[in-house]
């Protein structure tokens, strides 16, 4: 299968996307150890949940997500409402639009979650591509499914 420039891009971004979530969700899941697990539990409670440990759990579960939805192309459309969805409720709860739009700023600004945020969303539109597990799947899946892959 040749693939065209388009097509290499998206398979490039679509995969970067994806392990970049790496970094995120092994610190939620304790992957990097107690020390980094412990800072963001204190990040979380800093945050005032009723239950922290729940929240961080919860992040590292949808980062974990983004992660196989976005770097093997497993049901990408729905990776890319999930992971925006997640970056822009994380940078709301986060107080990232309270610091304004430069993520420079003091306390990091709403910029940075949201051009993730759309770069995530833009993969709704365009799927998976050619050289996903969802290109796979959708030869296989039956029809009342085929739209998880579409």
């Amino acid at each position: 299968m040749k693939l065209g420039r388009e097509q290499k891009q998206l398979l490039i971004l679509r995969i970067y996307i994806g392990v970049d979530f790496i970094h995120h969700f092994a610190e939620k899941l304790g992957l990097l150890g107690q020390h980094a697990y412990h800072n963001v539990l204190a990040y979380f409670t800093g945050l005032h949940f009723h239950n922290p440990s729940l929240m961080v759990l919860i992040a590292g579960l949808c980062e974990f997500a983004a992660f196989v939805g976005f770097t093997f192309g497993l049901f990408t459309r729905i990776a890319a409402i999930g992971s925006a969805a997640y970056l822009i409720i994380s940078g709301t709860v986060g107080g990232h639009f309270g610091f304004g739009f430069t993520w420079a700023n003091a306390g990091g600004g709403w910029e940075f979650p949201l051009m993730w945020a759309v770069f995530c969303l833009s993969f709704v539109y365009t799927g998976g591509g050619n050289v996903s597990l969802d290109a796979k799947l959708l030869k296989k899946l039956p029809k009342r499914l085929k739209f998880l892959s579409q």
